[in-house]
């Protein structure tokens, strides 16, 4: 029982619960070359948000396989990455911003930026 309850708490704790942004996130490192389709999502958080709420800020955190190149021979050994992510969601415009890090210091550096003038949530903290 115990395990299971573990793993519903993992589950919901990387679960993104917007598509659109699940999907942004997954193109956005395919062009950026990893394999977006199985990248695993982990600690997506809400951490700004613009009164009344039409400019939102989410982190996240992504183990991602590197894309490897096309050859002949047998498939290179899997090379995983760990990335440091945001997203800036502009609901009234409709414009959708992913920006991926290996280092999270890169991330927080434009968190300030992106934060600046908004309200920070819980989620949010080591970033500011």
């Amino acid at each position: 029982m115990l395990a299971l309850l573990k793993h519903l708490a993992e589950k919901w704790n990387n679960w993104t619960g917007d598509r659109e942004m699940e999907v942004a996130i997954r193109k956005h490192l395919t062009k950026n070359g990893y394999y977006g389709s199985s990248v695993q999502l982990q600690n997506v958080r809400l951490v700004a948000i613009q009164r009344p709420g039409w400019l939102q800020v989410y982190r996240f955190e992504a183990r991602a396989r590197v894309q490897a190149e096309e050859t002949d021979g047998p498939d290179p050994e899997p090379v995983y990455h760990q990335l440091y992510g945001l997203v800036k969601d502009d609901i009234r415009h409709k414009i959708l911003v992913v920006r991926v890090f290996d280092n999270p210091n890169e991330r927080r550096a434009l968190y300030r930026r992106w934060a600046d003038g908004l309200v920070e949530l819980r989620g949010s903290h080591g970033l500011g």
